[in-house]
């Protein structure tokens, strides 16, 4: 009896670590600079579910039924994206949703994508999920200005990863990127946040070398050795959020990020 409970234990602490770190939900655009008046590709994408779900890989096609899509823009308005994407992929469950939208507003924009949904993975789960990307629309691409920092202001989600360094005037090869995770508003200490380069394989349950622990101000830093597209990805699984509904909380949030290797001639008002 002894050994059973013992095999169910691990077993069941097994699939709480597979549902908390379930499919992830990311956003993301062709460029971190657009011009004004030209064409913004709005992606929403479902994967990182190999290599102990850190692989910036497609995994599926999320229900849009399960998600709020805004893309909310420098003066403050917000626009429902949802209604308006379509599928790149004509099998269900492959490909993603995808959507362009004219930017004619100068400035930073952020696309924010939620879910909060019970599942079933072999008991009741709440998965919540959420997404962030940002990009610069500039007059012009050769000196683009960025006048309202907004990268480092909570959007006071459930968990969220709130972006130190600017995406636009402080993100480049070789220079560290500071990030800080939120859960219901407050820093939270000690969660894995991994750093995932397009197309590199993360290494063992945990790699050093993308991988980080928040401290106990919820921050993380990681230098990017190259240019390429990241996801930067933190995930929680808070085992006293729960009801007759759920038996605990599953949290995930993402942004994608653009490194380049140099920053472009870019100046701040």
């Amino acid at each position: 009896m002894t050994r059973y409970t013992t095999l169910l234990a691990v077993a069941l602490s097994s699939i709480t670590t597979q549902i908390a770190n379930a499919h992830d939900v990311w956003l993301q655009t062709q460029s971190p600079v657009i011009r004004t008046g030209e064409i913004a590709h709005v992606d929403l994408r479902l994967g990182n579910h190999g290599n102990h779900h850190r692989d910036f890989k497609l995994a599926g096609r999320i229900d849009l039924d399960w998600v709020s899509v805004d893309h909310f823009k420098p003066d403050g308005t917000s626009t429902d994206l949802r209604e308006v994407m379509f599928t790149t992929a004509s099998a269900e469950k492959e490909g993603y949703w995808t959507t362009p939208i004219v930017v004619d507003q100068p400035g930073m924009h952020c696309l924010v994508e939620q879910l909060d949904r019970v599942m079933q993975h072999g008991k009741s789960v709440r998965g919540i999920r959420t997404a962030k990307s940002y990009f610069l629309v500039a007059d012009s691409l050769d000196s683009p200005t960025v006048d309202r920092h907004v990268h480092n202001r909570p959007l006071d989600l459930p968990f969220e990863l709130v972006l130190q360094t600017c995406p636009i005037t402080e993100t480049t090869a070789g220079q560290p990127i500071t990030a800080q995770v939120l859960h219901h508003g407050k820093p939270i200490s000690d969660v894995v946040v991994s750093f995932i380069p397009e197309g590199i394989e993360l290494t063992g349950e945990f790699d050093p070398e993308y991988e980080f622990r928040t401290d106990e101000n919820g921050m993380v830093s990681f230098t990017p050795k190259s240019a390429n597209l990241h996801l930067i990805v933190a995930h929680h699984a808070a085992k006293d959020e729960r009801s007759d509904e759920y038996e605990f909380t599953s949290y995930a949030s993402t942004i994608t990020l653009h490194v380049p290797n140099q920053i472009c001639n870019v100046s701040s008002k």
